[in-house]
């Protein structure tokens, strides 16, 4: 519709996407300082490897009767190592159930994961820090969402600099935990970064069948918080817009949806 003396335009908005690696690999000109260090890399794809070799590992292990329900990560090792090499020890990670690449950079033992998938709660009682102050796997769809939340109310009210990165899929921004969460912390302007693992299924529903939006990240605008899309196999830009939301929240500016 046309604008006209009755009718007129209020708001518009756009939503940003970060690629740094194309499909072959190669780099755009101006990489951020961490991707221009030989060591930094090194630890990126040494925690990409990791992270798919167990996962592998563990799929054997469900196939073949030895683990119970296990929630793989194929594809999406660049989203929970951008995510592990993006937090700052103080800071908290509330995950959903795939962002093992995440755990094993904050200490957590691919034992206890194993442990837990195997029907002992225990294998989220994490001994080693950073992990000790993040809370465990959650395989309810989106109900972690309203705990982040908590969580970034507490650093504001303390006024402590640390920020809580929570994570889920795409089915979980179709839940009404996820679009409370959005909606709170954007009120309270909490230090809250959500990052959405989009890997176009909801269980065993597509994207197309279970949200109509264009965007994922737009869901944000309804919340008055800032939302962005970033390749989520590309491990550099992943991680760089991960940080850059983390300083932004830690500096009082709010919470992103990522």
């Amino acid at each position: 519709m046309s604008e006209s003396s009755a009718h007129r335009i209020v708001a518009r908005f756009e939503i940003g996407y970060t690629q740094m690696l194309d499909e072959t690999g190669q780099a755009v000109p101006d990489l951020p300082a961490f991707a221009r260090d030989a060591d930094a890399l090194r630890s990126m794809y040494a925690s990409l490897v990791r992270s798919r070799a167990f996962d592998q590992r563990a799929v054997v292990l469900q196939r073949t009767g030895q683990l119970g329900t296990y929630a793989a990560s194929l594809g999406q090792e660049a989203i929970g190592t951008a995510m592990g090499m993006a937090l700052q020890p103080q800071d908290v990670l509330i995950p959903a159930y795939r962002e093992y690449a995440a755990l094993f950079l904050r200490g957590v033992e691919m034992s206890s994961v194993l442990r837990y998938w195997g029907g002992d709660e225990r294998g989220m009682d994490y001994a080693a820090e950073p992990a000790r102050h993040d809370f465990p796997l959650c395989v309810p769809i989106g109900t972690q969402l309203p705990h982040a939340v908590g969580v970034a109310y507490a650093f504001h009210l303390r006024r402590e600099p640390r920020v809580v990165l929570a994570s889920c899929g795409d089915g979980a921004t179709s839940k009404g935990d996820f679009h409370e969460a959005v909606s709170a912390c954007g009120i309270w302007k909490l230090p809250l970064v959500i990052v959405i693992s989009n890997n176009q299924w909801a269980i065993s529903l597509p994207r197309s069948r279970q949200c109509a939006a264009q965007t994922l990240a737009q869901k944000a605008m309804a919340g008055g918080i800032r939302g962005e899309q970033v390749d989520g196999n590309d491990v550099i830009a992943t991680r760089a817009v991960i940080e850059a939301a983390l300083d932004r929240a830690r500096a009082g500016e709010g919470p992103t949806l990522i």
